[in-house]
């Protein structure tokens, strides 16, 4: 008798990883669940109630759970990373690194050591194959599809991946969990940072700092006019409006963010336009050469948050960055942001938008 693969589900208590670990047990899988628990330890990733209704699945499922706390490992990779970036002028995607360093990273090394041959999540997003290789693909629900979160994943991992959700609807999930009563309690999806619990994230911010006002600086107009202070470049992003403290004859807009003296240069909006900039730190799912082996880098479009449109692009490979020159023009490309390449339905290759020299 053949043995069954083992899968290990990534279980947050909310209804798209039970619904992976409910489809992944249907379909024959052995499978078990494993909770992360993050850090601080009532954030909303792994709360107590989100532990509870895990636990309640994996019963219902009759499928052992587990959960793995990885209270250090997160403040380190993941809480210190937002706060370094910050204070650094730039604007991090925490998200983005969590799933690289903490569920794909962290947790999947352990459950390989546990002898499991696959892991699981609940995101919404496709493995493919393209010309024999591996590729992150969009999902099915285009509204609902998280490649572009997942773009920083390790690719030799990738066929040790399953996704379930990536040929399902939100509206399908949530007419079958209901129907199979997966759920005990309706839990309120959040889009915002699981370990910031303050309204704003400068205020986590500012909690974790010994002396704040080392960030305090001037606001600048492009054309070199003080026009005031502020109280610390962790309160200002690329492309930001309101919140300035600042009056002028025209809206102004942050267009940079300078640690070096801590200063923030606004100006009009006809500045924040941009047809190129560069990517760092590349995460590639392809050898750009044998995938373009004629160089012809066309039909690659790139996304440069996860809420922007795609923009059709050429990029350049400069030794261990990418150039990319846009077709036309994006406002706001913020340093610190995930570029994520794709082309047609799949993801070629991420990294992380950099600074203007």
């Amino acid at each position: 008798m053949k043995k069954k693969a083992k899968v290990a589900v990534g279980l947050s208590g909310g209804i798209d990883s039970s619904f992976a670990a409910y489809l992944l047990k249907k379909q024959g899988y052995d499978v078990c669940g494993f909770t992360l628990k993050f850090y601080p330890q009532d954030n909303r990733c792994c709360d107590l109630d989100g532990l509870y209704q895990a636990q309640r699945l994996c019963s219902k499922l009759n499928i052992p759970h587990y959960t793995i706390d990885t209270t250090d490992f997160f403040k380190k990779e993941i809480v210190d990373y937002f706060i370094t970036s910050y204070l650094s002028g730039l604007t991090p995607n925490p998200c983005s690194f969590c799933n690289r360093l903490v569920k794909f990273g962290y947790l999947f090394e352990k459950i390989r050591a546990m002898g499991f041959d696959y892991l699981s999540t609940g995101h919404y997003a496709n493995i493919v194959k393209r010309k024999e290789h591996l590729l992150l693909g969009c999902a099915k629900d285009t509204i609902k599809s998280q490649e572009y979160f997942l773009s920083l994943i390790k690719p030799e991992i990738l066929p040790c991946l399953i996704f379930p959700l990536g040929r399902f609807t939100k509206d399908k999930v949530k007419k079958i969990a209901k129907k199979e009563k997966l759920m005990f309690q309706e839990r309120k999806e959040s889009q915002d940072i699981c370990f910031v619990k303050e309204k704003q994230y400068y205020g986590f911010i500012e909690k974790m700092l010994q002396a704040p006002q080392k960030y305090y600086g001037d606001i600048r107009h492009i054309n070199g006019k003080v026009l005031g202070r502020h109280k610390g470049i962790y309160y200002f992003t690329y492309g930001q409006r309101a919140g300035l403290g600042i009056s002028w004859h025209e809206p102004l807009y942050v267009l940079k963010v300078d640690e070096k003296d801590n200063s923030v240069i606004v100006g009009e909006r006809k500045y924040l336009s941009k047809e190129s900039f560069s990517v760092r730190n590349i995460n590639s799912f392809i050898d750009w050469k044998n995938y373009f082996p004629d160089n012809n880098l066309t039909d690659i479009k790139v996304k440069i948050r996860y809420n922007s449109k795609f923009y059709d692009c050429i990029p350049e490979l400069k030794g261990e960055r990418i150039l990319v020159s846009l077709k036309t023009a994006a406002e706001a490309v913020t340093p610190g942001q995930i570029a994520v390449f794709y082309h047609k339905d799949a993801v070629l290759a991420a990294g992380v938008i950099e600074k203007d020299v």
